[in-house]
C-alpha cells in the first residue's frame, strides 16, 4: 500500500540506526545476531505490532502496528515476497543477507511461542454473536457494518483480522444507494426464460442476487451454496462471475481445476474466498467427494511438505462458482442439492470484455458502496431478527433460505415470492440432477413391461441385484450409460427426483435388500404405502382390472 511521508521517514531513520548496529564490534557473530534480533523485536512491539497465529493452519503472522498489514511469516527461502519488502524498506535487511536466515527463524519461533491464536480472514466475516459485518478494505482496514453505520477501522479490531493474500485492491466506496448494483452485474445476464425444473427467469435473477449477498456472510452459512452458471458458449457464464470479482475484489481471478490438482483443492479455495471454476466441463472423478467435504466438514487435513508426521489443517470460507456448459462433476445428490443451478442462453450481441471490464473498474467505487449500503441494511433486518422467525426451513439449505428471506425483506420482496423461490431453487435441484440420470426412464420403462402371460413389473418383489441387471440389460438395449455397481443403484433409489416419479418399498428381513416399486400415476391399492383417500375412483378401477 502506499506509505504516507511520516511513515517514510520513520522507515528510513530505522535503516539507518539498524546499518550502524550492524556494523558494530561484536565478539563473535552470533552475539550479533542476537542484538540484531533483539533490536527488531523491540521496534514492532514499541510501534504496535503483534504476532498471530493463524488457526487452524499453526501459521505464524506478524500484524504490523505502523501500516496494520498482516503479512505471513514465511519459511527461509520459501516465498514472503512482501514480508521482505516491509524487512528491506524499514531495517535494510534483504532475505539473501547472512542475518536474515536467523532473524527469520526467531521471528517463526517467537510468533508460534508466544502469538495470539486467531482464525484469519478473507475479504468478509460476520460475528454471530454480536451481529456485526467486516469487510476487508486491502489496505490494513477493514469496514465495521453494524446495521446503522458502515465504518472504516483497522485491522485486527474487534479481535477480527483479515490477511490480503487473495488478490483484493483497496478502494475508496461511495456508500450509497447508488442505483447501479443490480444494473451493472445482475440485469445483463441472459437467463432462461425457465429452467429444466420451471424456475424463471425473474426467479434465476432473485437467486443470484441472494447469492451474491451471501459472500458477506460466511459465518451464516457453514454449508456454503454452490453457484452454477450453465450455458452454451456465448451466454456469458464466465463473463458474469469474472464481473462480480471485478467490482467487489478489483481483480478476475478465474481458476481452471484438472483431474492432477486435488491436492491443492483446500490452498485454492483457502485463498479465493469468491472462488470462479471457469470452463469446467469435464468430469472430475475426485471432485464430488471434496466439494462434498467441503460443504460438511469445511476442513483440510493434509500432510505438510517436507514431513512425514506433521500435519497442516486448512479452514477456507470460501463461495464457489461454476461456469460450465455441462458441469458434470455436481450432478451427484449430495452435490446437487448445494447447488443454485441457473440457466443461461446465448446473447443475441456481445460487448468487448475489455470494454465491460473498464466500466466496472471505472464504476468500482459506486458499486463496492452499494453492495456495503445493502450489506449493511441485511445485517440490519437479522438484528432485528428475520433468521429467528422460522427456524425450521423446508429446504436443505436452511442457511440460504434464512439469508434469502433477509434480503428479500431489504429488497421488498413479498413473503410469497421469497417461499416461490426457494421451490424453485429445489426444484431446479431435482431437474438437474435427473437431467442425464438414466434411472428415471429405465424404471418407466420396466414397469411398463408386461409379459405375455399379463404380468407386470409393478408391485412386483424384486432382489437389488435382479432389478440391477434387469435394468442393466434394458439400458444396454436402449444403448443407454447405466450404474457401474448394484450398490450404486440402491442409492439412487432413494434420490429425491426417483421418489418424484415412483413409489419405491425397500425392505431386508434376511439382510438382502428387495423391493417393489410402483409408479404414481398407476398405484396399486393392495399394498402401496400411501392413503387410501389420495387414490381416484379411476384409478382404482383401472388398478382392479390389472
Amino acid at each position: 500500500m502506499p506509505l504516507s511521508t511520516d511513515l517514510i521517514a520513520l522507515m528510513a531513520k530505522d535503516r539507518t540506526r539498524f546499518a550502524a548496529a550492524l556494523d558494530g564490534n561484536y565478539p563473535n557473530k552470533r552475539v550479533r545476531q542476537i542484538n540484531l534480533w533483539n533490536a527488531i523485536l523491540t521496534a514492532e512491539i514499541t510501534t504496535g505490532s503483534s504476532f498471530l497465529v493463524a488457526m487452524p493452519e499453526v501459521v505464524p503472522y506478524i500484524s504490523v502496528g505502523i501500516t496494520r498489514e498482516t503479512m505471513v511469516i514465511p519459511r527461509s527461502g520459501k516465498g514472503g515476497d512482501r514480508f521482505w519488502a516491509y524487512i528491506d524498506q524499514r531495517y535494510g535487511i534483504t532475505a539473501g543477507e547472512e542475518a536474515s536466515k536467523y532473524v527469520l527463524e526467531r521471528m517463526r519461533g517467537y510468533a508460534i511461542q508466544n502469538g495470539a491464536p486467531v482464525e484469519l480472514r478473507r475479504f468478509s466475516a460476520f460475528n454471530v454473536t454480536t451481529k456485526t459485518a467486516y469487510l476487508s478494505g486491502y489496505n490494513g482496514s477493514m469496514w465495521r457494518l453494524d446495521g446503522k453505520d458502515v465504518m472504516s477501522i483497522a485491522n485486527g479490531e474487534d479481535d477480527t483480522f483479515f490477511v490480503n493474500d487473495d488478490g483484493g485492491k483497496p478502494i475508496e466506496p461511495e456508500v450509497n444507494e447508488n442505483g447501479i448494483l443490480f444494473e451493472q452485474l445482475v440485469n445483463p445476464i441472459s437467463f432462461a426464460e425457465a429452467g429444466m425444473g420451471g424456475i424463471s427467469a425473474q426467479q434465476m435473477k432473485r437467486a443470484f442476487i441472494v447469492w451474491i449477498f451471501a459472500l458477506a456472510f460466511p459465518d451464516l452459512m457453514p454449508t456454503k451454496p454452490l453457484l452454477i452458471l450453465e450455458g452454451a458458449p456465448g451466454s456469458g457464464k464466465s463473463l458474469a462471475c469474472q464481473l462480480l470479482q471485478l467490482a467487489l475484489l478489483g481483480k478476475k481471478k478465474p481458476i481452471i481445476l484438472s483431474r492432477n490438482k486435488e491436492d491443492d483443492f483446500g490452498v485454492i479455495l483457502l485463498r479465493s474466498p469468491i472462488c470462479v471454476f471457469d470452463n469446467l466441463d469435464a468430469y472430475i472423478d475426485w471432485l464430488p467427494d471434496a466439494i462434498c467435504a467441503y460443504t460438511t466438514a469445511g476442513e483440510w487435513t493434509k500432510r505438510k511438505f517436507f514431513t512425514d508426521a506433521e500435519e497442516l489443517t486448512l479452514k477456507p470460507h470460501a463461495f464457489i462458482a461454476v461456469a460450465s456448459k455441462n458441469p458434470a462433476s455436481f450432478r451427484r445428490e449430495d452435490t446437487a442439492d448445494r447447488c443454485i443451478i441457473l440457466r443461461l442462453e446465448r446473447r443475441d450481441q456481445f460487448t468487448r470484455a475489455q470494454a465491460l471490464d473498464d466500466e466496472i473498474t471505472q464504476r468500482r467505487s459506486q458499486l463496492y458502496g452499494e453492495y456495503l449500503y445493502y450489506v449493511n441494511k441485511i445485517v440490519a433486518e437479522i438484528r432485528n431478527g428475520v433468521l429467528d422467525e422460522k427456524l425450521d426451513e423446508g429446504h436443505r439449505m436452511a442457511d440460504f433460505a434464512g439469508l434469502a428471506r433477509a434480503v428479500g425483506r431489504v429488497l421488498e420482496w413479498t413473503e410469497e415470492e421469497i417461499a416461490d423461490l426457494l421451490v424453485a431453487v429445489q426444484g431446479e435441484q431435482i431437474a438437474f440432477i435427473n437431467e442425464e440420470d438414466p434411472l428415471t426412464d429405465l424404471l418407466h420403462r420396466w414397469t411398463n413391461y408386461r409379459s405375455k402371460h399379463g404380468t407386470t413389473n409393478i408391485g412386483r418383489e424384486i432382489t437389488l441385484f435382479a432389478l440391477f441387471a434387469e435394468l442393466e440389460s434394458l439400458a444396454q438395449g436402449a444403448g443407454m450409460t447405466f450404474y457401474k455397481s448394484a450398490r450404486m443403484l440402491a442409492q439412487k433409489l432413494r434420490s429425491p427426483h426417483v421418489e418424484r416419479d415412483f413409489i419405491v418399498q425397500m425392505f431386508a428381513p434376511d439382510g438382502q435388500k428387495s423391493y417393489r416399486i410402483w409408479r404414481k400415476d398407476r398405484p396399486q391399492l393392495a399394498s402401496v404405502p400411501m392413503p387410501i383417500e389420495s387414490i381416484t375412483d379411476e384409478e382404482s378401477v383401472a388398478v382392479n382390472e390389472e
